[in-house]
């Protein structure tokens, strides 16, 4: 029996070593593609052998590809829809993804790459340089997507680009090796002549974060368990009651001061709001300004009185806002001397759920 547990061993050495740095393709007519859920079929098209994906999600069952290179084709019609890859797949609740939007083709949001933390997608969180960028698109006609990933950074072309369209210079999930999967993203989607290299995996450091405080960012929060909407419905008073339905863990934000809360959650959750606290610690009574962002609503509390209430989802400004956060919001904290505790009440729908926020300035006050 150990005898043949040593075989089994060095066949799956000897597997891996070979698909090194080797091309691997995996055509659709393959039994390595779960397909279970999904809505598709086979046919050709363009010349094409490929998978027509109505809708769902299919994946690579058994492959671990943590670094490597990713490579495939896929048409899509003029409809709004949001259909792409995921890599590094832990579950289909868990990875990295990056998908295209059809309807806004040559808009600053018309690719798009984002994490995904137990179910939630957070595009609203990552926007701009290094995560969404224009491309004018072909309709009904092959693209080609190549996406290079190594270490915490991935490049990601479309056709024959020679530099890189997004250049992800911060993957926000832990490196981990996971599957390949593509989605319909809503609408009927074609894929075809998939195929991966796997690469020796990249070490790099995390991106520091700033110590709280640093330049007024407050990068280290408590954060509350995931808790009902109506435990702060037209509540303008904090009382022990609300707050003995909370739960408390210290969590640091990313480098940039956004946390993402999606990452303190479960994928079948239901309840669609969490607490962020920090305390300032004033060395006199003062004025101080706090700038912030958000997805999708806040009502921030100091001192336990409500003392804003504010809604940033998808086209609460018009038709084209997309939710995304940054430092958009502002307020003047009317600080007592001593100890002053600041609630941000967040809730979400989708897109991405978090906050982040950024004082004028630390003179005479600490963060605790």
């Amino acid at each position: 029996m150990k005898k043949n547990h040593l075989l089994i061993g060095v066949t799956f050495l000897l597997q891996g070593w070979q698909t090194n740095g080797q091309s691997v393709s995996v055509p659709f007519t393959s039994d390595q593609w779960n397909k279970e859920g999904a809505q598709s079929s086979l046919e050709t098209f363009l010349g094409k052998e490929c998978l027509l994906l109505t809708s769902g999600t299919v994946f690579l069952k058994g492959l671990q590809m943590q670094d490597g290179i990713i490579e495939a084709d896929i048409s899509f019609s003029r409809q709004r829809g949001f259909p792409g890859f995921t890599f590094r797949m832990q579950d289909t609740d868990n990875g990295e993804s990056f998908y295209v939007r059809p309807h806004q083709s040559g808009n600053p949001d018309a690719t798009q790459y984002t994490p995904v933390f137990n179910n939630g997608a957070g595009w609203q969180l990552y926007h701009g340089e290094g995560y969404s960028k224009a491309f004018s698109f072909k309709f009904d006609q092959w693209h080609h997507v190549k996406i290079d990933i190594h270490g915490r950074q991935a490049e990601i072309y479309i056709d024959n680009m020679q530099t890189p369209l997004t250049k992800v210079t911060d993957l926000k999930r832990e490196p981990k090796a996971g599957s390949i999967a593509v989605y319909s993203g809503g609408i009927p989607a074609r894929f075809a002549n998939v195929q991966y290299t796997i690469k020796t995996p990249v070490i790099q450091a995390a991106l520091p974060v700033p110590a709280t405080g640093t330049d007024g960012l407050i990068t280290k929060w408590l954060v509350s368990n995931p808790i009902n909407n109506n435990l702060f419905k037209n509540k303008k008073q904090l009382t022990p009651e609300i707050k003995s339905n909370l739960t408390w863990t210290t969590q640091v934000s990313e480098p940039s001061g956004t946390i993402n809360l999606d990452r303190f959650t479960q994928p079948k959750d239901t309840n669609r709001v969490m607490v962020t606290r920090v305390t300032i610690e004033s060395e006199i009574e003062q004025v101080k300004a706090i700038s912030f962002g958000f997805s999708d609503f806040v009502t921030l509390y100091l001192n336990d009185k409500a003392l804003y209430s504010g809604r940033d989802e998808f086209m609460s400004r018009d038709y084209r806002f997309l939710g995304t956060i940054g430092y958009f919001d502002s307020v003047f904290l009317p600080l007592k001397k001593g100890k002053n505790e600041l609630w941000f009440v967040v809730s979400e729908i989708f897109g991405g759920w978090g906050v982040k926020a950024k004082l004028e300035n630390m003179e005479k006050i600490e963060l605790r």
